[in-house]
């Protein structure tokens, strides 16, 4: 699904030619290779971004008895969640939700303080450090054979990367102050 919402948010952007290079990378072991950063450290280390949009799953919480004190209240049909947190960029972080109340495109925030468990965390640790962020889509029943998403999300979350995108100049500064 990541891919699919980073191939959409391309595609959007196609005919636009942001001010800003784009690239969509692709990488394997985010789970497995947590400890090591997997494919997505090698790939971050090899295009050298000035940030990164990662865009992963969420526990999605609108079912009787889901744990919304531990994960957040994160609904199927209810926009992207976007992570707060260390591996987050707050200026990052809060130009994609500033984006998203422009755009009107609805959303939920994840809290994420010691680690994301996605690859966000190799990324944001690549280099000297890469400003990162964190889109994840509501995904009821994870890591089981009947996980469900809402299609109006992985719409709403390429949208709100696209129209990101759309507002990166070179001259931008993600250094937190």
């Amino acid at each position: 699904m990541g891919a699919l919402v980073a191939l959409e948010a391309l595609r959007r952007l196609a005919g636009d030619r942001p001010r800003a290079g784009v690239i969509a990378v692709a990488t394997t072991q985010e789970e497995i290779g947590l400890a090591s950063g997997g494919g997505a450290r090698s790939g971050a280390f090899g295009v050298d971004p000035k940030i990164a949009i990662v865009v992963d799953v969420t526990h999605a919480t609108d079912y009787p008895g889901a744990e919304k004190k531990g994960h957040g209240d994160h609904r199927l049909g209810g926009g992207p969640a976007l992570s707060r947190g260390s591996a987050v960029n707050p200026v990052l972080f809060q130009r994609l939700a500033d984006v998203a109340e422009r755009e009107k495109i609805p959303f939920s925030v994840e809290a994420a303080p010691s680690r994301t468990s996605t690859d966000a965390d190799s990324i944001v640790m690549a280099r000297a450090g890469i400003a990162t962020a964190l889109v994840s889509l509501p995904n009821r029943y994870m890591h089981t054979p009947n996980e469900m998403v809402a299609l109006e999300d992985l719409d709403r979350a390429a949208e709100l990367i696209a129209a990101t995108v759309r507002t990166f100049t070179a001259a931008d500064d993600f250094v937190p102050r």
